[in-house]
């Protein structure tokens, strides 16, 4: 199982921290970096500086030299894809082929709102993706390419250079609900791999189900590549390690300045009970259980109290003591 590094960039990461981070996941040996595609964090909470997603990956380029950088993922609605086929390309070949596309039909209602966007239903944003999709392989691989959909078109478009990957850029699709079966065709139909962050039994009840959209539209369901996004919150050297860093994070400034000591607290219990935490043991146990199921686990980074020195020390004890046990 390779292990992949992912931040949140809207809870108020600094450049300078992206950059640390980035460079300390290449360094410990991890296949991919990738950063999510938002504008801003929770509508109603604090609000904190949010580096753009595609700008980032471009200045993070020439900054690494052998891990995999891309989005998890980016909104399809946020920029016309044949543009966003050319920033993509163009980093594939700034970075000598070390980019791919997570990509979905997007979800974040008042990010749409504010930024001017409209937020038609999900039913037309994943008909909306499905175009996007369609007019981006064309780009990356056919010469002078014409396509003319409902949302997206394109005509006898010079399109150079071309992605170095070869026959094109890898395509993640991302998915959050277990039930979902136009995401699921269209997972079968447009896409290289899928990024699905559910329980280990939901997990696999969602291969399942994407296997059936294989089967319905005659796609090969062993091309489809697994990857599982999951959280990490705090993690240990050991059990009483684990807990002192529990109650220093505690003590530790957030950014969403909104939570108080109490909320603070009860958050923080209510994480750790759900996504990846504690010692060694007990993450190499969690991870284990998507062994067989994903061939990559994007695990993001703590978005919680010190994100520059919470997010080094996971990568440390995830390279040290978690790795090598998968």
């Amino acid at each position: 199982m390779e292990i992949g590094i992912h931040i949140e960039p809207q809870v108020g990461y600094s450049y300078e921290d992206i950059v640390i981070l980035a460079k300390a996941a290449e360094e410990a040996g991890f296949y991919r970096f990738s950063v999510s595609d938002h504008f801003f964090g929770y509508a109603k909470g604090t609000e904190n500086q949010t580096y753009e997603a595609w700008t980032t990956i471009a200045l993070l380029t020439p900054q690494t030299e052998r891990i995999i950088l891309g989005t998890q993922v980016t909104s399809q609605s946020y920029r016309n894809p044949a543009l966003l086929a050319k920033m993509v390309a163009t980093l594939d070949n700034a970075s000598n082929g070390r980019v791919d596309l997570g990509i979905g039909a997007g979800h974040k209602a008042p990010e749409y709102e504010a930024y001017g966007y409209s937020f038609p239903s999900s039913k037309t944003r994943i008909l909306q993706l499905r175009e996007a999709l369609q007019v981006i392989s064309l780009l990356w691989t056919a010469e002078r390419p014409s396509f003319k959909g409902k949302f997206y078109r394109i005509k006898d478009t010079m399109f150079l250079p071309k992605p170095i990957q070869k026959p094109r850029i890898p395509i993640w699709i991302g998915t959050k609900t277990l039930n979902a079966p136009m995401m699921e065709e269209t997972v079968a139909r447009y896409g290289d791999g899928i990024d699905y962050g559910g329980t280990p039994t939901e997990y696999a009840r969602k291969i399942e189900r994407v296997e059936d959209a294989c089967d319905r539209v005659g796609r090969d369901f062993h091309e489809i590549r697994w990857s599982v996004g999951l959280t990490s919150v705090v993690l240990g050297e050991d059990e009483e390690d684990f807990e002192a860093r529990r109650k220093d994070v505690l003590k530790e400034e957030w950014t969403e300045k909104t939570f108080d000591g109490p909320m603070k607290e009860k958050w923080l219990d209510a994480a750790l009970s759900k996504e990846i935490a504690g010692p060694p043991d007990a993450v190499v146990e969690k991870l284990s259980e998507y062994k067989d199921k994903a061939e990559m686990v994007n695990i993001c980074l703590p978005f919680v109290g010190n994100l520059r020195k919470n997010g080094l020390e996971t990568i440390r004890i995830l390279k040290e003591r978690v790795a090598d046990r998968l």
